[in-house]
């Protein structure tokens, strides 16, 4: 019974959101119960991957594989859970969960009635589904489908405020979206066109053998997938759906779209670098170099429009154009410290950008200003609200004994492995960016005169869900443990790709 349970975990992660989604509009009127259904759903979630990162860490079987209906590959769509995997779901679980809690009995003041509030809870679900598939799919065109999947949820979570600039961020985002599906596709396809294999193990196999005959088609096709990531990652200068999208969402879409839907871009791209492409034919094309100029490139200039903005969640959404030029950085810097870094990193910002976009609802949910300059005294009043705030600001920073340190140590060291000097001192250059658009912040916040305004910290389910993240961030920066070293694990993994 065990061991049969032990098997199909993989493909539970993938259909528990997917099944309650397809519940809840039979019981949109019932709010009260969508909503437990969702935090039961999150609360499985953990549990699957929780279980799945035990396995993976204690028990040494990897990997883990599942074949849908039975077809091995490579007729077969092929589930994997292995380090990376694993990695990746319990992310996406620890932080779905709080962003489920905060969302609770405070998403109609929103997005309006209770139908709109259960599609918005179904387009939720179906995200945290398709990321789950994103992380354990060992087929190419299957993560195009599940990219599909994310990126039409992300549109529809974007949309959720009946608002006309929301409609408006939401056209934008789908137009460049599906520019960015189409490269993708493409590139799957002339991958497929040399390999004869859609499975990601056995077209790795064929390329190895077969990409020095065609070397154009490789280069394009690397060439396509980048570009189709770049622009659903945000990647700087691909990024200009992001801020409008970012400033018109609900807070929990704006915490689901850069906390997790981005990472999950960034995760399907490593699986493309390395377990199709790999690290070889990464140095033989100059692939790294590409990387590491788009990540500095991003750091840089995401930083900068960052400091320019006045309202707070504009600022937040530049600020993960600057971030997620850490973790391109970190890939081109094709070292195990510094791959290591990387995805210790998209767990890290998973947290804190989640944290900083919930804790900057609240803030703006209470003061009904968009303004950073209008929230004078507001940490004196909202106590809990800008505490995870600050908490968040300074995990993102890199100060130690948060979480964002440990990613950023890592990515220093990779600098060194490399002999990158250079991107050592941009990763340090960022951090002192960061600092200056967040520190005034928490300035204006707690050390400007407070007006008379009756401010409040938001009700229970929002308090926990800041705690639960703040903690979060602290326990990641004291005790990275098991992330810490499935994120060690999945680097080795993939650099053992040959």
């Amino acid at each position: 019974m065990m061991p049969s349970i032990i098997e199909n975990l993989p493909v539970f992660a993938v259909i528990t959101p997917l099944f309650i989604a397809f519940v809840l509009p039979t019981i949109a009127k019932r709010l009260k119960l969508v909503e437990g259904l969702v935090i039961l759903a999150k609360i499985l979630s953990l549990a699957v991957a929780s279980c799945l990162a035990f396995i993976v860490l204690k028990q040494n079987i990897l990997p883990l594989t599942y074949y849908m209906g039975g077809w091995a590959p490579p007729w077969g769509i092929e589930l994997q859970t292995g380090s990376l995997s694993a990695f990746f779901l319990l992310v996406v679980a620890i932080v779905a969960l709080p962003i489920a809690l905060f969302s609770k009995s405070n998403l109609d003041k929103e997005v309006g009635g209770k139908e709109r509030v259960a599609r918005f809870y179904v387009l939720f679900l179906l995200l945290c589904g398709a990321l789950a598939g994103m992380a354990l799919t060992n087929d190419m065109f299957n993560v195009f489908v599940l990219v599909e999947v994310a990126t039409l949820s992300c549109c529809g979570l974007v949309s959720a405020r009946n608002k006309p600039q929301a409609a408006e961020a939401a056209f934008t985002y789908l137009i460049l979206a599906t520019l960015g599906s189409t490269f993708l596709l493409g590139g799957i396809g002339f991958i497929y066109i040399i390999t004869g294999h859609l499975n990601m193990g056995f077209a790795f196999e064929e390329i190895t053998k077969v990409w020095m005959q065609y070397p154009h088609v490789v280069w394009i096709a690397v060439s396509f997938i980048l570009i189709g990531f770049g622009v659903k990652s945000a990647l700087f200068p691909l990024h200009i759906w992001l801020p409008d999208a970012h400033s018109a969402a609900p807070s929990s879409a704006s915490a689901v779209l850069s906390g997790l839907a981005v990472k999950g871009y960034i995760l399907c791209l490593i699986k493309f670098l390395f377990s199709v492409f790999g690290k070889n034919l990464m140095r033989e094309l100059a692939i790294y170099e590409l990387l590491m100029l788009a990540g500095t490139a991003a750091i840089i200039f995401g930083s900068v429009f960052a400091l320019m903005q006045n309202q707070l969640k504009r600022r937040l959404a530049y600020s993960t154009v600057a971030q997620v030029g850490y973790i391109y950085l970190g890939l081109g810097l094709l070292s195990i410290d510094g791959l290591t870094g990387a995805l210790f990193y998209m767990a890290s910002h998973a947290v804190i950008k989640s944290a900083l976009f919930l804790a900057a609802g609240a803030l703006l949910s209470a003061t009904k200003t968009k303004n950073i300059n209008e929230l004078s005294g507001v940490g004196r009043k909202m106590p809990i609200t800008m505490a995870a705030f600050t908490i968040g600001s300074i995990g993102l920073i890199g100060i130690p004994l948060f979480s964002g340190f440990i990613g950023k140590w890592y990515l220093l060291l990779g600098c060194l492995e490399s002999g990158s000097f250079i991107t050592a001192a941009v990763i340090i250059i960022g951090s002192i960016f960061c600092a200056a658009y967040l520190f005034p912040i928490i300035r204006i916040a707690y050390f400007e005169p407070a007006p008379d305004n009756d401010w409040k910290d938001p009700g229970l389910p929002q308090k926990i869900a800041l705690i639960l993240l703040s903690l979060a961030i602290i326990v990641l920066g004291i005790m990275p443990g098991p992330f810490l070293e499935l994120a060690k694990n999945a680097a080795v993994e993939l650099f053992m790709l040959k």
